[in-house]
């Protein structure tokens, strides 16, 4: 049930820009929130599934999450602020504030993945719980990216010149090395 929750492969291309490298963020958000509402209901599963999940999950809102919300903080939004109408300067505040919610909700899950992870089989004493968590990280997520890919992603490419555009992919990937 939980072994074909893995980390999705991300061919990185010649041509890839910053907006697909923070679509390609938005794919793996997608699949990881996706596992973690699953593993809230994985009292089927084995304990190897569990933990191994649990720990994938938790490795990478720990990581890689946080470098995709460095790249829309310290890179994307000062930038595009610059450029910014009255819509535009509303759908950076936005998407502030969400990650201040998307951060308080995962303070809350994170120790109970790091529990899990260590213990497979309290699962089921923490399952309602790590529903409630989930479905609200579900939910927030699920405005913010479309907002973003709806208002902010589009506007990238056409507000910023390519040289801004250049300089923010290799910012962001120095970002991933470093």
């Amino acid at each position: 049930m939980l072994n074909q929750i893995s980390p999705l492969a991300t061919p990185q291309s010649k041509t890839e820009d910053a907006v697909d490298l923070l679509s390609g963020c938005h794919d793996r958000i997608r699949h990881f929130t996706g596992a973690a509402v699953k593993l809230a209901h994985a009292q089927g599963a084995t304990p190897d599934d569990i933990g191994q999940t649990a720990a994938r999950i938790h490795r990478y809102y720990t990581v890689s999450l946080p470098l995709h919300e460095a790249d829309e903080e310290d890179t994307l939004r000062p930038r595009l602020a610059v450029f910014a109408d009255e819509k535009m300067s509303h759908a950076l505040a936005a998407m502030h504030d969400q990650h201040q919610a998307i951060d308080e909700l995962l303070e809350r899950l994170l120790p109970l993945l790091v529990l899990v992870k260590s213990n497979p089989g309290i699962l089921p004493q923490v399952a309602a719980e790590m529903c409630s968590i989930t479905r609200a990280l579900d939910d927030v997520f699920r405005a913010h990216l479309q907002m973003e890919e709806e208002v902010i992603f589009p506007a990238i490419r056409v507000a910023l010149p390519e040289s801004v555009r250049e300089e923010m992919l290799r910012e962001m990937r120095a970002r991933r090395e470093g």
